[in-house]
Order: structure tokens, then C-alpha cells, then sequence
């Protein structure tokens, strides 16, 4: 709610509850059912747009399973939040590239549609690359490498695990 009794909302519909919750957030439910919206702690998946020195940017695809409120919503994963150990040697470009998906987990709220994501934890990282040029899955081989199954080439990233 604003200053002036209103309320400001990222979403169209109805608000479907009274009063404000504890975290601030309030619940508008839209035409196609309950608005989405990433919280801190939530598991969501996305594909990274962009790596740069100091962080990558991911365009969040679901939120704890579930597709995003309308509208798309930017995760930034920065260096320091990429792995839980050796910090301060993470290079970006051997953790993530362009077109990954990966699974991560809001650590803060930036603005209004942008977050922060954490990858530090062993299940979080990259689930999904693509080779550039066979355009093929790699394979995980280790925590830290990723293999193409035609051309044999090994590449560096952030590997999740996976439990199966």
C-alpha cells in the first residue's frame, strides 16, 4: 500500500485477502488463477541470458514448479553467490554460459522484478547445457564439467546434482 491508501499490484485481478501479510506481499488472483510471484527461499529454474564478470542474468521460467506471474520476471546471480567455496576465485564464464538452464534459489529481493538467486548449494547450479555446436546436451562428468556425447568436447560449469 502506498502512502495515499493504495495498492500497487504487478499483476491485474483481484486481491484475495483483507489485510497485509507478514512479508508485505499480498495475493492477487488473476484470470488464470493465483498470481506467482518469487519469494525469498523459492526453488526456480531459468535460462541464463547473459554472463558477465561480476554476475549472470536469468530470465526465470518457474517459480517452485509453477510458470511466473504475467510478465517476466530477471534473477542476477552474482559472483560471490555462484559456489560455496573458493569465492573469491569463481570466474562466471567457467560456472555459466549463455542459454543454461539452472536451478537456483531466491536469496533477496532486488526491485520489483528483479532478484537475487543463489547457486551455492550443491543441488543448485546448471541442469541443462547445450553444445554451441552440435547443439546437443552435455553430460555431466563432475561437479565442475560438462561433456558433448558427439564431439567429445569438455566444458566448465556449476553442475547441479541431480537426484534421481
Amino acid at each position: 500500500m502506498d502512502g495515499a491508501g493504495r495498492v500497487r499490484a504487478s499483476a491485474c485481478g483481484v486481491v484475495t485477502s483483507v489485510g497485509e501479510s507478514e512479508d508485505g506481499v499480498w495475493s492477487v488472483r488473476t484470470a488464470k488463477g493465483e498470481a506467482v510471484v518469487p519469494r525469498i527461499g523459492d526453488d526456480v529454474y531459468g535460462r541464463v541470458t547473459r554472463v558477465g564478470e561480476k554476475a549472470a542474468s536469468v530470465a526465470l521460467a518457474a517459480v517452485n514448479g509453477r510458470a511466473p506471474a504475467d510478465g517476466a520476471f530477471v534473477g542476477t546471480i552474482r559472483r560471490q553467490d555462484a559456489r560455496a567455496h573458493a569465492v573469491d576465485s569463481v570466474v562466471m564464464d567457467e560456472c555459466f554460459r549463455e542459454g543454461d538452464v539452472v536451478r537456483a534459489e531466491v536469496l533477496s529481493l532486488g526491485d520489483s522484478r528483479s532478484f537475487y538467486l543463489t547457486t551455492a548449494k550443491d543441488e543448485l547450479g546448471v541442469v541443462r547445457a547445450t553444445h554451441r555446436e552440435s547443439r546437443k546436451t552435455m553430460l555431466p562428468i563432475s561437479w565442475t564439467e560438462v561433456q558433448c556425447p558427439v564431439t567429445g568436447e569438455v566444458e566448465d560449469r556449476k553442475v547441479a546434482r541431480v537426484d534421481e
